[in-house]
């Protein structure tokens, strides 16, 4: 925006317009002193100390002249992004190596919000920025696991304190922090899915420079043609971590490796139908919690129940189906967790293999603390998730929550998830590239085709664990 009054004017100074698109202010409307430009001669201006001119659309400040851009009725996609970006106008690609792909979403997300008159032009271009940037951002982590965001993250601050619109509700479903439990759950309503779909619709006009990227072994490319047939999630996802493009967009997952036993990345939050499409290969250790903690403990014929489920995973959910009356992903999902609950849930009580099942798994879990590496357990106890006790005072109407040690259910995933992470170190170096494998919980993914029993025959020799790999 420029701002101008003659030297010679008696009227009060207001704001006149150069780029509609740059300054969203009223034209017309009073300006702050501080931002006043004046004209002498109709052709030479100053702010402050500094000269300039500005005549027939061409700007020159201390010998160096600019064209400006022609004031247009509407911009395209590609021009508005172009200036967000710091472009010059009319630029013919966006350069991915010089302008983050991340920054790049944002910017696409501030103009689908303007677009669907969800925030207003008459905000600063800072303010429109920072609601692209942290809507955008707050998304991409309800997307990514369950959806868990803590108060602190930096986008969920920002929306809780400068968020005048009240956008968050509109945009996010909330669910209510629980102490020692979860964060707060976010699920992006259907207006900001809207608002993703015209993201990723804005993307498909954007014609990008071939870039020559010296690849690395994780590296892998995702073609527009494969975006079309993906969540919309896992795109966002996966061009959140893009680096260059060439015929293809170009993704480096960033590994978080915090752990002793689980690494996260990209990877792991991805559907196994995008990690597919890609050609990857799934080598899963089957059951691997029970195959891993019933090598750990000197009577296994004990735990009946996780034997059978260890021996045959497909008939044992099959049967919790049956008596249960619930689908096949319910199934699953209860069979995730049940190893690692500290309480067992009411509905258990009517279905007898789960509640026996709750059972065994609490001694088998004492069993597995008692014994375990002293090494292994000293990780696993500072990696463990407090447990939280709950004081109930008469003169407070909340209660107080204090830590009162860890929660043995964290101790005891930090304990087998280290075994785990050692049966997939193993797994990994029988590739002929190690370096090229993704680690996913309990599996490796590699677009190498390899012989299954040769495989387990290798993770037996180098841990000492007897392991069933599939590619299912």
């Amino acid at each position: 925006m420029i701002t101008m009054k003659c030297s010679n004017s008696s009227e009060p100074l207001t704001c006149k317009h150069i780029d509609h698109l740059i300054c969203y202010q009223e034209e017309g409307s009073p300006i702050a002193t501080s931002e006043e430009c004046i004209c002498k001669d109709c052709g030479t201006y100053k702010v402050g100390t500094t000269s300039f001119t500005l005549k027939d659309n061409l700007f020159t400040y201390k010998g160096l002249s600019l064209e400006l851009p022609h004031k247009r009725v509407s911009y395209s996609i590609m021009e508005r992004l172009s200036l967000r970006l710091g472009y010059v106008l009319d630029i013919a690609e966006i350069n991915i190596k010089t302008s983050a792909f991340p920054n790049i979403l944002h910017i696409l997300t501030m103009m689908a919000l303007k677009d669907t008159k969800l925030i207003s032009g008459n905000f600063t271009q800072l303010k429109q920025s920072r609601y692209g940037e942290h809507v955008f951002n707050t998304y991409l982590n309800s997307v990514n696991g369950k959806g868990n965001i803590r108060a602190t993250n930096k986008s969920v601050r920002w929306l809780n304190e400068q968020d005048t619109l009240q956008l968050k509700s509109e945009l996010f479903i909330v669910t209510s922090y629980q102490v020692g439990v979860n964060s707060m759950q976010y699920t992006a309503t259907k207006r900001m899915e809207d608002v993703i779909a015209k993201v990723y619709n804005y993307l498909t006009l954007i014609r990008f420079t071939q870039n020559y990227i010296v690849a690395e072994p994780l590296d892998f490319k995702v073609t527009t043609l494969q975006l079309r047939s993906i969540k919309l999630r896992d795109t966002m996802l996966l061009l959140s971590n893009c680096i260059g493009y060439f015929n293809g967009f170009i993704i480096r997952p960033t590994i978080q490796d915090t752990q002793h036993s689980r690494v996260y990345s990209v990877m792991t939050s991805i559907s196994s139908y995008t990690r597919e499409l890609q050609g990857f290969i799934n080598y899963d250790i089957g059951s691997a919690l029970q195959t891993i903690c019933l090598q750990l403990v000197d009577n296994p014929s004990i735990y009946p129940l996780h034997q059978e489920l260890m021996n045959d995973k497909v008939a044992f959910r099959t049967k919790i189906m049956v008596e249960t009356g619930h689908d096949m992903k319910w199934v699953k999902s209860e069979l995730s967790k049940i190893n690692n609950l500290d309480k067992m849930p009411k509905k258990y009580k009517q279905y007898p293999t789960l509640t026996k099942y709750y059972y065994e798994a609490q001694i088998l879990r004492n069993e597995i603390l008692e014994d375990a590496d002293e090494l292994i357990l000293s990780r696993a106890y500072t990696l463990a998730k407090p447990r939280w006790m709950v004081i109930y005072t008469e003169d407070k109407k909340q209660p107080e929550f204090i830590i009162d040690g860890k929660k043995e259910s964290s101790i005891f995933f930090f304990i087998w998830t280290q075994y785990e992470r050692e049966i997939r170190e193993a797994m990994m170096s029988y590739f002929s590239v190690p370096e090229a494998c993704h680690q996913v919980h309990d599996a490796v993914y590699s677009r190498e085709d390899i012989n299954l029993t040769q495989l387990e025959e290798h993770v037996l020799e180098i841990t000492g664990f007897t392991v069933k790999i599939s590619t299912n």
